[in-house]
């Protein structure tokens, strides 16, 4: 692909629509604001990873010898799953701190796992080194053009059942979720701002943003792994410098706040980083704001954590919009 537009996003949705599910969006009603909240949690692997997967999968030649995947978890499910499904192979570079049940989930659908250390940098080392050495198809976690297009039809489903919206909220890793969510907000909903979210201490678009280049971070200390990345892609960089206004970072004490608040009002049960994006929502949301509440596979004791935190938020939230 040459191009991330709305007409692109459009056309992987149509293709991707038989593997994915259309996720609900769910209403949260705060003083200053309406979250409408895209629950790809519910997705069938627990991730919205599933529509870059299979958008970029979907286009691999019919003699394709098997793909690989460097990932902290929800990306490597998702090609594991899409490569079952579509009739191939699968390798998957994952950190040793990666999740358990999404290692387990990975190695359930037929892939093989190949463990380095929590370095995110490592792990796109020896995912280029297996294709090398095995005539393996890497299928990028992010900084792809094809995973980011598949990643936007999560922005298009939401949009076209809610209308204009003031704010769009949603996680930042390396950045293939929202340069094609941000391609599709600014096609749908120009007005809207786009405001990205990561954790504290790892704030590599923020950064980024600031200085006008992309920047290199430390590997930050966060509970939401899926958002460890040390520095957003080179593909992804120039989309989210021209679409993204600006990115706010959210402490591990809200990302559990926001997994309680999503338990107790919505119903959903959220990760870490699943639930980054409602934690900055709830600060600060003001109007109609979308909100990419990413992926819900989250780890038993930290989920535990959450509910055993006091209720800061209550309302009657949880209705479809």
């Amino acid at each position: 692909m040459a191009e991330l537009t709305i007409a692109a996003i459009r056309s992987a949705a149509d293709a991707i629509a038989p593997h994915v599910l259309r996720t609900p969006v769910l209403e949260a009603v705060r003083p200053d604001a309406v979250l409408l909240c895209k629950a790809e949690s519910l997705q069938p692997i627990g991730a919205f990873k599933l529509r870059g997967a299979f958008h970029a999968m979907q286009q691999l030649p019919a003699d394709c010898p098997g793909v690989v995947a460097h990932s902290s978890g929800n990306h490597a499910q998702a090609v594991a799953r899409a490569a079952r499904l579509l009739g191939l192979s699968a390798v998957v570079v994952m950190p040793s701190d990666a999740p358990a049940r999404k290692r387990a989930a990975a190695e359930a659908d037929g892939a093989e796992v190949v463990e380095v250390s929590p370095d995110s940098e490592e792990r796109e080392r020896m995912a280029d080194r297996l294709a090398r050495e095995r005539g393996l198809v890497p299928i990028p976690p992010y900084d792809d053009l094809r995973v980011a297009t598949g990643q936007g039809t999560a922005a298009l489903e939401l949009l076209d059942d809610v209308g204009p919206i003031d704010r769009f909220y949603a996680p930042v890793s390396g950045g293939g979720l929202m340069a094609g969510c941000a391609v599709a907000v600014h096609a749908l909903a120009p007005e809207c701002e786009i405001i990205g979210v990561e954790p504290s201490g790892g704030d590599r678009l923020a950064a980024s943003l600031a200085s006008g280049s992309r920047e290199l971070l430390p590997t930050p200390t966060t509970l939401a792994d899926g958002l460890r990345v040390r520095r957003v892609g080179a593909v992804t960089w120039p989309i989210l410098q021209a679409h993204v206004a600006r990115s706010e970072p959210v402490t591990d004490d809200e990302l559990l706040d926001a997994m309680a608040f999503a338990a107790r009002n919505l119903r959903l049960v959220l990760e870490p980083s699943g639930a980054a994006s409602l934690a900055v929502a709830l600060r600060e949301g003001r109007g109609r704001c979308g909100v990419l509440l990413s992926g819900g596979n989250a780890e038993p004791a930290v989920l535990a954590r959450a509910l055993a935190r006091p209720v800061r938020w209550q309302d009657g939230a949880g209705l479809p919009s």
